[in-house]
């Protein structure tokens, strides 16, 4: 089973990653050619849409938020994405500078920082989407294993009750037969050895893990 901080990181790191990419092969694509400067800026931006997004998942435990109900929960993540989006796009302002890649008429242009934030927002949401379903389906994984332990409990008091009462009765039954039927008496006896030889094998093996391999 694969642990849940080690997948988050591996998620984390390769998703923006990934996203750096995609948006480095997009400009290739779209001008045939890219400058180092503007790779470096790529970098830095999923660089810092990683760490925002880390401080918000973050966040979110410290708040607990993974428990409130959806009525709750989509108008806040909707603001947050917002805010998330509008800090991403001042946060390129600094990079951009050393680069050479800024244009005071272009960075502080309503349009584009109203368009951009948007942008920014869009994938913000998208990642607390991922974020909410695989958390979603893991306390669903979590509730079955335990409703799979509280009927293992049940079947076990359940058998610790009726057993005393069944090897009675049929302690009681083969004594009958002991001197009416000697031979019936020896099948009965086995029968009854093969039942709790069953019994004891099922009890060892207990209900199937749900664990995810």
């Amino acid at each position: 089973m694969v642990n849940k901080t080690r997948l988050y990181w591996l998620m984390q790191i390769g998703g923006w990653a990934l996203y750096a990419a995609v948006q480095i092969g997009v400009a290739v694509v779209s001008v045939g050619t890219i400058s180092t400067q503007r790779v470096i800026f790529l970098t830095y931006e999923a660089f810092f849409c990683f760490i925002l997004t880390h401080l918000f998942r973050t966040y979110m435990n410290n708040n607990r938020w993974l428990s409130w109900g959806m009525p709750r929960l989509i108008p806040r993540v909707l603001l947050a994405v917002w805010l998330l989006g509008v800090v991403m796009y001042f946060l390129r302002i600094p990079v951009s500078l050393p680069l050479g890649l800024f244009s005071q008429s272009v960075v502080f242009d309503p349009k584009n920082i109203l368009g951009l934030s948007l942008v920014y927002a869009f994938f913000f949401f998208l990642w607390s989407v991922f974020y909410f379903i695989y958390n979603y389906f893991e306390r669903y994984n979590k509730s079955l294993k335990m409703e799979a332990s509280i009927k293992q409990i049940e079947l076990s008091n359940l058998k610790s009750q009726l057993n005393p009462h069944f090897i009675f009765n049929a302690l009681n039954s083969i004594r009958a037969l002991v001197d009416e039927n000697p031979e019936k008496s020896k099948q009965a006896i086995n029968q009854l050895a093969n039942i709790l030889r069953n019994s004891l094998v099922t009890e060892k093996k207990g209900l199937p893990s749900l664990a995810m391999n």
